[in-house]
């Protein structure tokens, strides 16, 4: 932990964590609602999963040209897994939130991405660090990009929270203090 440029302490951890990088028109044009209910947050971060749909339906199109029982099967493939996304509920829906290694503080968080991202470019963020808690989704400012760690072609970006809640801070600080009181009895007990 360290107190490097920021007002909080720092820390290294992983949690549930998607993000969606935006150019600042995008932005302008759709800003985020200042209290997102899980329906807006499950719509805007499954969007992706639909213009995904959208392609595996055009190949299986295409596929259909050349053999139609090889179409026929992934369609039936992708029917089964569309029946399962819709069955399943709220709260298993944000276990599927992908795990990352972030530099956590309650003003802001670094990570590796791997698009192409400009320090003009904003990135919406969909963490949940406390379990039994709704996940957080807040657009950040990217204050700096710099060599990735994780891969040859990744970017590390250092963000900033733009317009985070208050109860969302409030989240944040438990579970950064949490990790600490944690960590500290860890070193404790060595």
């Amino acid at each position: 932990m360290s107190m490097d440029q920021r007002s909080f302490f720092r820390l290294d951890v992983t949690l549930p964590c998607s993000y969606r990088v935006i150019s600042a028109e995008e932005a302008q044009a759709h800003p985020l609602p200042s209290s997102p209910d899980t329906s807006y947050i499950e719509k805007y971060f499954l969007e992706n999963l639909g213009q995904l749909d959208e392609q595996i339906n055009d190949i299986i199109n295409q596929i259909g040209s050349k053999s139609l029982l090889m179409a026929t099967a992934l369609t039936a493939i992708n029917s089964k897994i569309n029946f399962i996304l819709q069955t399943v509920d709220q709260k298993q829906l944000t276990k599927a939130i992908p795990q990352r290694m972030v530099n956590l503080s309650a003003s802001g968080l670094a990570f590796d991405v791997e698009e192409t991202v400009t320090i003009n470019d904003k990135i919406d963020l969909l963490i949940q660090p406390l379990k039994d808690e709704s996940p957080i989704l807040v657009r950040c400012n990217i204050v700096k990009v710099m060599p990735g760690k994780s891969c040859a072609n990744c970017s590390m970006v250092a963000l900033e929270y733009a317009k985070l809640s208050e109860d969302d801070r409030r989240k944040l600080v438990y579970f950064i203090q949490s990790k600490e009181i944690e960590m500290a009895r860890l070193s404790r007990e060595k």
